[in-house]
């Protein structure tokens, strides 16, 4: 069906029904009568109150659906329908550069997609120096072995991907500094169960900011500190007996908050 032969049968100066018209056009009668309401179209009224679309309101429907395939909003449209080419110059090019401005922020989205899909599913995705790639994928590697399948693991994979190099710098740097500052307690003889170091263990939980951790999450890798050789040696190049002492603590900050530390589960 086409706007020519619709209007040129009989019955053509009455004009066209709405649902003669939702056909012609393809756009919905629902929305027909919103951009009436809009003021963007402006059908007459028959004896009945019937709406009638005339052959003049087709072509202008079609400069509609063009501006509103576009992103043009109703007050935007209605303005563009009835001014000259030199007014709407300045409409149009300020909506090619939000389309722009859109075309961006999607381009970001994507990419983070994009990032977050291939740590979800156990790439890395590291483009460090050779060596620093090698021990980090050999982490990344056994992290998704053992994590992969929980939870955790994808909300890591949420913060790793939104989250830019420096921030995560940032976040390394605080857990740094919260492992300095235990090491500095146990180098002063204080008690891990003390309040002072209880206090530093929550920081230390809090500051394990990839996904988060739970006291009892908590117990599950203060026991793994002190079992793992490499994070045992990681420790206890900050303070020897680190390892130990912070699980001290953290068991006893675990039990505060009502933990069973014989039933501890990765939650």
């Amino acid at each position: 069906m086409t706007r020519e032969s619709e209007f040129s049968g009989e019955g053509s100066k009455s004009g066209l029904s709405i649902g003669q018209m939702s056909e012609l056009t393809g756009v919905s009668r629902r929305m027909l009568r919103h951009w009436e309401e809009e003021g963007l179209i402006y059908p007459i009224r028959g004896l009945s109150n019937y709406r009638q679309y005339m052959q003049d309101d087709v072509a202008r429907l079609e400069r509609i659906v063009t501006y509103r395939e576009m992103g043009f909003n109703a007050r935007q449209i209605k303005a563009l329908l009835d001014c000259k080419t030199p007014l709407a110059l300045d409409e149009l090019r300020g909506q090619r550069s939000q389309i722009d401005e859109k075309i961006q922020l999607l381009r970001k989205a994507a990419d983070r997609l994009d990032r977050l899909i291939a740590l979800a599913q156990g790439n890395s995705g590291n483009d460090s120096a050779p060596t620093k790639i090698d021990q980090e994928d050999q982490y990344f590697s056994e992290a998704y072995e053992r994590w992969g399948a929980s939870r955790q693991w994808l909300e890591y994979a949420e913060r790793k991907a939104s989250r830019s190099e420096q921030e995560q710098k940032k976040d390394m740097t605080r857990l740094k500094d919260v492992e300095s500052e235990l090491a500095q307690a146990k180098r002063k003889g204080l008690a891990p169960t003390s309040d002072e170091v209880l206090e530093l263990i929550d920081e230390h939980r809090q500051a394990l900011s990839w996904f988060h951790v739970t006291p009892s999450m908590h117990v599950i890798l203060g026991r793994m500190y002190v079992a793992d050789p490499r994070f045992r040696r990681h420790y206890e190049q900050l303070e020897p007996g680190l390892a130990k002492w912070m699980l001290v603590a953290i068991e006893t900050a675990a039990r505060a908050n009502g933990i069973d530390l014989a039933t501890v589960k990765w939650e």
